[in-house]
């Protein structure tokens, strides 16, 4: 059976409604965020809110200050001192453009073949591509986002216009 038709049976199945794909690498990408677990999915963090640690390990990661990550997520300083503060969760909304940031990290990352330094480097610049905005400062809006995963699409299949 293939695993679109295991992956449909599942979504039809009841019993199948809360399943959560067991995570055993350690070196997973999000569980080294803090974003998932042994039995907590992407999409069930993001509607529980992110705890404190994903947003410190995100802003460590991404090599930004905490003036810099309100300023690209939007989410206010006073909201995010507030939240470390009093280890509070994020809520879906500052959660969901976290989760945005944190997938434009791994694509550029990705996209320079593990090189963080240099992700992080181009994640900074003004490009091209996408009206000579910074990628990072595109992760605000899910419509912003798209075009930076598109422009990342079409770079790794060598499509530069």
């Amino acid at each position: 059976m293939s695993r679109e038709c295991v992956q449909m049976q599942r979504q039809a199945d009841p019993k199948h409604q809360n399943y959560v794909p067991k995570r055993h690498a350690r070196d997973n990408y999000w569980f080294k965020l803090g974003v998932e677990d042994e039995n907590t999915s992407k999409i069930q963090a993001v509607h529980a809110g992110f705890d404190t640690r994903v947003y410190k390990n995100l802003k460590d990661a991404a090599q930004l200050s905490q003036a810099e990550f309100s300023s690209v997520t939007a989410i206010p300083t006073s909201t995010l001192k507030r939240r470390v503060r009093l280890n509070e969760r994020f809520n879906v909304s500052e959660s969901d453009v976290i989760y945005r940031l944190a997938m434009l990290v791994k694509l550029s990352t990705q996209l320079f073949g593990g090189d963080l330094d240099k992700a992080g480097q181009w994640m900074k610049k003004e490009v091209y591509g996408l009206g000579h905005k910074r990628p990072i400062d595109m992760v605000s809006t899910s419509i912003d986002f798209q075009m930076v995963q598109d422009l990342i699409g079409r770079i790794e299949h060598g499509i530069f216009s």
